[in-house]
């Protein structure tokens, strides 16, 4: 079923292709597989998983349980891959498998792999990240007030402030990601506001501000991650700014040389430092249904982990004491040519897609499947589940709501009502994508019905969830208790999620995605600013990461696809976006030159007259600047 589905729906993106004049396959044959792809599924690999699913095969399980830094935890993890408890409770040795072809049985051998592991073990070091940060106060707070609120924002971090007036400079340091805020930093479009990254973290600091009793709006202006960049920008800050107050309340000695200070502040803060254990071991879990073939799995496995990181060390072994199917997997992160391995969530998905294919190989019917496509809820892991079961087991010990509902929706197979209510009708539209393109596969099967019947269910739960939020929201009004936004709105929002949805759909060029993009980002601004309420900016917030998220992997793809010919070559798509680039150009030149010539006839000058030269040679100077402007803008493309 998912190899005869995604040929099907591979030859129709092909003919659509051609349809629409994109390049195509250009008279090629129709591959009969799905290309791989590293940043989520493709259009056809996502309806052959489905329809795969209805036919009764089970969808890839593989998760990053943990990270171990030292050696201690690496041979504990190590110690639990290679034992497992009897029915009286005692540990015996079991048969572990290493990438080199060695078979690991006892305590002196897994000694001894651990040993020869720890040679690429990476020293634990310090977290040396800073942040330089600019708060416009809303108000006069006194000194000792605004001194304890910067305390409380910055959580008892050491850091140096200096107050001019309404603003106050902060030089601080942050466990935060500061490599993460200076890359935010430097691709800042004004334009479009600050990224998700730079908003949150600003937004945490307002917040802390806010809730210490100091009104203001707090914005990251840099960010540096290494020791030396901190202690240069440090002296930089003392330097530029004057009556610089420290973290313990005492002001810097005036006429002091501001690389002494620094250099001296900077010795001092180092034992607030944390110290950070790297990744050196990776522990993965590789699982399938009870009564699938141990064995199979575990070649699948081996084969998946000799394809993905063939220059890592790995040890796995298969633990058959459960009900389910399962094979655990230990990792060194770093590779034989000093590579780090690293997990982003289009990796995760690459992973799950490359398992599936091996169990296939080896018999077992599994498919790669997405969250959304069955608008699941959100997975738990091991620490959440652990918390939650020792709360079941001890009432003392407890753990949030939303922790417990997460791991027992995620245990029960509930739906997520939020992911319904927002895409619904987008997974109910792809279910019978996979309805028509198993019918015309495979005539005849059962299949067809089960995923037309999941399809229908789907968009009436959606319906329903779409109007529960109107009648709650009306109600909650009507009662004058506004436990969220007003009808009109939820309105605008469930528009907007709408809107969403069709730009997920769309063929799009890079350059216009991207545009759609900044238009719902002033969207949620719009939304967001009719706010008062801070549950409600939290909840907006949470949709509009969870949205942005969705979108930017859209985003993702469209450019992989442009840069290796999956909708076009490259140079087509960035052509795709030149008319649009030359209207916006032409139309930004023309409000240059009308706030140059302000004083516009308001009748056209008739032809041949001083007034008309004089027209006809300054539409010829603006038609010469779009063009010498349009060439300095392909220049640019071609640098």
């Amino acid at each position: 079923m998912f190899t005869k589905v995604a040929a099907l729906a591979v030859a129709n993106d092909e003919d659509e292709k051609r349809r629409r004049g994109g390049g195509g396959g250009g008279g090629r044959p129709v591959p009969t597989v799905v290309a791989k792809t590293t940043r989520g599924p493709s259009h056809a690999q996502a309806i052959a998983a489905r329809a795969g699913i209805a036919a009764g095969a089970q969808p890839a399980m593989f998760k990053v349980i943990s990270t171990a830094g030292t050696k201690g935890a690496a041979g504990a993890l190590l110690e639990y891959l290679g034992t497992r408890p009897d029915e009286d409770g005692k540990k015996h040795d079991i048969e572990v498998f290493t990438s080199s072809g060695l078979s690991v049985e006892t305590p002196e051998q897994r000694r001894a792999l651990l040993e020869e592991w720890q040679e690429d073990f990476r020293e634990a070091f310090q977290n040396t990240n800073f942040i330089e940060v600019d708060v416009e106060l809303s108000g006069d707070p006194g000194q000792d007030d605004l001194h304890d609120a910067l305390n409380a924002a910055f959580g008892s971090k050491p850091f140096v402030y200096a107050r001019a007036g309404s603003t106050v400079k902060v030089y601080a340091y942050t466990e935060m990601k500061a490599a993460a805020l200076a890359e935010a930093l430097q691709k800042l479009d004004h334009e479009n506001g600050r990224s998700g990254v730079l908003q949150r973290a600003d937004d945490g600091i307002t917040t802390r501000l806010k809730d210490a009793g100091v009104a203001g709006r707090a914005e990251i202006k840099a960010a540096v991650s290494t020791e030396r960049g901190g202690q240069y920008f440090l002296q930089k800050f003392i330097r530029a700014n004057a009556g610089v107050i420290k973290s313990d309340g005492e002001e810097l000695p005036a006429g002091q040389r501001a690389d002494k200070a620094a250099q001296a502040l900077y010795a001092s803060w180092k034992s607030d430092f944390k110290t950070v254990e790297p990744r050196n071991v990776y522990h993965v879990v590789f699982s399938a249904r009870a009564g699938t073939d141990a064995r199979a799995l575990l070649r699948a496995a081996e084969n998946v982990l000799a394809e993905k990181i063939p220059d890592h060390k790995w040890a796995i072994a298969h633990h058959a004491e459960t009900g389910h199917v399962h094979v655990h997997a230990m990792i060194l992160a770093r590779s034989e040519s000093g590579r780090q391995l690293h997990f982003s969530k289009a990796d995760l998905y690459d992973w799950r897609a490359t398992y599936a294919e091996k169990a296939r190989e080896e018999g077992i019917a599994m498919v790669a499947t997405s969250r959304m496509d069955f608008a699941a809820s959100r997975p738990f892991n091991m620490r959440q589940a652990g918390a939650y079961e020792r709360s079941r087991r001890d009432t003392r010990y407890s753990v949030s709501p939303t922790i417990a509902e997460r791991v027992e929706a995620k245990r029960q197979a509930v739906f997520e009502a939020k992911t319904i209510a927002a895409y619904g009708a987008g997974i109910s539209r792809g279910w019978q994508q996979t309805a028509t393109m198993t019918r015309a596969a495979m005539p005849g099967s059962q299949a067809d019905a089960g995923v037309a019947a999941f399809s229908a269910a789907i968009a009436r739960v959606a319906a329903v969830q779409s109007s529960e939020l109107r009648t709650t929201t009306l109600s909650s009004s009507r009662e004058g208790t506004s436990l969220s936004p007003s009808v009109e709105k939820v309105d605008t929002l469930i528009d907007l999620t709408r809107r969403i949805q069709e730009i997920m759909s769309m063929e799009l060029s890079p350059l216009e995605l991207r545009r759609k993009i900044a238009d719902v980002s002033k969207a949620f601004d719009r939304i967001d600013g009719s706010l008062s309420k801070k549950e409600d900016k939290q909840e907006l917030a949470g949709i509009r990461e969870e949205m942005n998220g969705l979108m930017n992997e859209r985003l993702n793809d469209v450019r992989v696809q442009a840069a290796t010919g999956g909708t076009g070559t490259a140079d087509t798509v960035r052509d795709e976006g030149r008319p649009l680039r030359e209207k916006d150009q032409q139309a930004k030149t023309q409000d240059r030159a009308n706030e140059q010539n302000p004083r516009q006839p308001d009748k056209q000058a008739a032809p041949g007259t001083v007034a008309g030269k004089k027209a006809e040679r300054q539409a010829d100077r603006m038609e010469r600047q779009n063009r010498d402007t349009q060439r300095s803008l392909d220049d640019d493309r071609e640098r």
